[in-house]
């Protein structure tokens, strides 16, 4: 959702961008007619800094933005789809492949994927390419790799070294500063030496220097930061020794210039620089700082000296910051990442390493799983979510090695809010069922890890599952266990609340209430036995109950810091506010739980919340607002793959049954494609009356287009002035396939069959654009 910065978002990094403006305007222009552009070049040449400029410079056009997805870390292609969802904030608990629900998450909206480091994966991201573009005709896609894709209709931008400085460049201060690569240097000197100037003296020098570099960006920046503490004439003096000794000595896809100043940059590294560069390639995303204290301290490089050690690899430009809103993390450049990981190698430490790694992370989690009123869980469950390709790793050893089995079962067993709270549902099922496989039945952790395993089989509406699961750990759990045993006591009660055994279900909750108490060692267990237990006693009728159970459930939420299900205890204390007869009090409840529920992927809740706020619009007299928000909800249920639950079907139709009852059948249904082309994030900003977001202004600036999109909205324009499709693609410099498809997407979105129904359509719509529309 919008409220958690930094998943997808574009990095912003603490340096300039200086030169290659043609470049960017080349892509800039590019993606303005082609679907899918390609920044290529060697190591180092700078792909990703170009395509993160031309992003930022074109985002405005791409009405639900531009996400950059990076795969330097991705190691495995099965995991491809994986990085985009979570790059798009894209949780999906169903049962498709994970590239049918990219498709339709992505299938109508206008958004730009940036694709970042393609080359180790260049096969799996040919395919995947393929198969958005062909199913989502609103997406662009920019991509930078050593090579191209190799998908029909890709446009190639192939990055050369900057442009050096000619003969008699260096007769002119002037002239030799405009030099791209004179440019960059200059502006990375002055970062580390702010009086540095280039003059008449020195301009020779620094000429040479860009010369001596080929023009290729990261070695101008690696040498630009020694002039700190070197002349620059001793510069060049080891420039001459190291790039001849050197460069016969690079391999692989590496300019010779690029891998002999990274070796350079490497032996005027402190000792204590080289040793945590070659140990931070354990990260396989971006990290912060406790996170490299954490995994790459010990005897020989003490905690005290890593904070030390990575400043000074970032300020010799090896490791590149991040900004980011609630802090700076650090990434390695693919080549740094490279390098530094050959050495870990030769140091035998890889494997130290790598249990370090899995021992900070499994510390997160449980710090995720204890977070307390002193902590923020919004923010440290938001950390956990944007550190999953880290966790990830982590996760993959305990499965690869018998000795970690164990640790792996229990960490996975401890992410259980990662899997529930944050929509994380189809990747807990594969880490819990696979670590489960190779682990014997019969103990503590055995067990629970199959209850979480339940646990998310009923949340993905997976009853029968459910039901076996809860069977086996019956049947094979060990004896004791009062906590395992109260976690199936509520997960069998929960389930029968589900099938409609409300009291049934009722008493087992209640059983789990009334033994942990308020003083509960297991919210996870304890809380959401509240919550549920207060649901069905609203279903069955007993208000005053319920809201006993509700106001009991905020009250200890928030003396333990949880807003997650403090939340669920406002969405039910809203239901019990609609029925003694109060929306506006029962909105208001609704509100508050919706904008918890937005910086998570708490899918259900979401449009749960949203069923609530159409309720209550109905009961105010506002039908067409209740219609949006219910078509709005019913699209998102259908979108995330979750399953219905009679209880809830019922509600969700009397609110419908009113609406439709209130409204004229022309008005029900505009209202019902307001709502759908709403999209789920653009139906929280509408609930939550934020008039600046995209999807409230849609509804009031667009609403008499629905459900097209604005692409589809100017292709059916453009038909109503008699233009053919292959007129109308040179109109808005598309290729006539991508029209093609747009012109089959309105027929069928508006179940008309000729181009003429079209016509007549946008016609009308065109003439009734200037009518002030209904107050939404």
């Amino acid at each position: 959702m919008s409220g958690r910065s930094g998943t997808g978002e574009l990095p912003v990094e603490a340096t300039s961008f200086v030169g290659r403006k043609e470049e960017v305007r080349q892509v800039r222009r590019l993606l303005q007619g082609s679907r899918l552009v390609t920044v290529t070049g060697g190591a180092g040449i700078g792909k990703s800094r170009v395509a993160v400029e031309a992003a930022s410079g074109v985002r405005r056009a791409f009405s639900d933005g531009v996400r950059f997805v990076e795969l330097a870390g991705v190691s495995d292609p099965g995991h491809l789809e994986e990085a985009v969802a979570q790059a798009l904030d894209l949780a999906d608990p169903s049962d498709r492949p994970d590239v049918e629900a990219l498709a339709d998450h992505l299938r109508d909206r206008q958004t730009l994927l940036l694709l970042d480091t393609c080359e180790h994966l260049v096969d799996a991201c040919a395919r995947l390419a393929q198969t958005l573009l062909e199913s989502s005709p609103e997406l662009r896609i920019l991509a930078t790799s050593r090579q191209s894709l190799g998908v029909p209709g890709e446009h190639i931008v192939a990055l050369a070294p900057m442009p050096l400085p000619g003969p008699r460049a260096v007769e002119s201060v002037a002239v030799l500063a405009r030099c791209d690569s004179v440019a960059l240097f200059l502006e990375r000197v002055t970062a580390v030496d702010p009086d540095y100037a280039l003059t008449a003296e020195n301009a020779a020098q620094v000429a040479e220097i860009c010369a001596r570099l080929d023009g290729i960006p990261l070695a101008i920046e690696l040498v630009a930061v020694r002039m700190r503490t070197l002349p620059i004439g001793r510069i060049l003096g080891l420039l001459d020794d190291r790039l001849w000794l050197l460069s016969g000595l690079t391999a692989g896809r590496r300019h010779p210039t690029v891998g002999a100043t990274v070796e350079w940059s490497h032996e005027l590294c402190t000792d204590d620089e080289r040793l945590l560069w070659s140990r931070l390639p354990v990260f396989v995303s971006t990290f912060d700082a406790a996170a490299a204290e954490g995994v790459c301290a010990d005897g020989a490089l003490p905690a005290e000296r890593i904070l030390p050690a990575l400043l000074g690899l970032v300020d010799k430009s090896i490791v590149i910051p991040v900004r980011r809103g609630e802090g700076t993390v650090y990434r390695l450049l693919d080549i740094i990442r490279e390098y530094g990981a050959a050495r870990l190698l030769e140091s035998g430490e890889r494997e130290w390493l790598r249990r370090r790694h899995l021992r900070h992370y499994l510390e997160l989690a449980h710090r995720g799983r204890a977070a307390g009123p002193e902590a923020d869980q919004v923010e440290l469950w938001g950390r956990i979510r944007r550190d999953w390709p880290n966790i990830r790793a982590a996760l993959d050893l305990c499965a690869e090695d018998p000795a970690e089995h164990e640790t792996g079962l229990n960490m996975a067993s401890t992410l259980w809010y990662l899997w529930i709270a944050c929509g994380m549902l189809r990747e807990g099922h594969h880490h819990l069922e696979r670590l489960l496989a190779r682990c014997p039945p019969g103990t503590e952790s055995w067990s629970w890890a199959t209850l979480i395993l339940a646990y998310i089989a009923i949340a993905r509406g997976h009853l029968g599952e459910a039901r076996l699961l809860l069977e086996r750990c019956r049947r094979r759990s060990p004896s004791g266990g009062d906590m395992v045993r109260l976690l199936q006591l509520k997960l069998s009660g929960t389930l029968a609340v589900i099938e409609g055994d409300l009291r049934g279900g009722e008493a087992r909750l209640r059983a789990v209430v009334d033994r942990l108490g308020p003083g509960a060692r297991l919210p996870e267990v304890f809380l959401p036995s509240m919550v549920e237990l207060g649901l069905s006693l609203i279903w069955r009728g007993e208000t005053a109950a319920s809201r006993e159970v509700f106001l009991r459930c905020r009250r200890l939420c928030e003396e333990q810091g949880n807003v997650w299900a403090r939340a669920y205890a406002d969405y039910g204390l809203g239901l019990v506010a609609m029925a003694e007869g109060d929306a506006e009090r029962a909105a208001s409840y609704a509100r508050d739980s919706l904008q918890v529920k937005r910086h998570f992927s708490d899918a259900m809740a979401i449009v749960l919340c949203l069923e609530l706020l159409a309720a209550a619009a109905v009961d105010r007299g506002e039908p067409a607002r209740a219609g949006r928000l219910l078509s709005a909800a019913r699209t998102g249920w259908r979108d995330k793959g979750l399953r219905d639950y009679p209880l809830m079907v019922e509600d969700s139709a009397r609110c419908t049954e009113l609406v439709r009852r209130s409204l004229s059948r022309r008005d029900f249904d505009q209202a019902a494609r307001e709502g759908a082309a709403l999209g789920l994030e653009g139906a929280i900003a509408y609930a939550l009356g934020e008039e600046g977001a995209a999807g409230g202004a849609a509804v009031r600036r667009d609403s008499g287009w629905a459900p097209l999109t604005r692409r589809e909205r100017e292709v059916a324009e453009l038909v109503a002035e008699g233009l053919t499709n292959r007129q109308i693609a040179h109109r808005l410099m598309v290729v006539q396939r991508t029209v093609d498809s747009h012109v089959e997407h309105i027929l069928a979105k508006l179940g008309f069959s000729a181009r003429t129904q079209v016509a007549a359509w946008a016609t009308r719509r065109r003439r009734g654009s200037s009518a002030a529309p209904e107050n939404a």
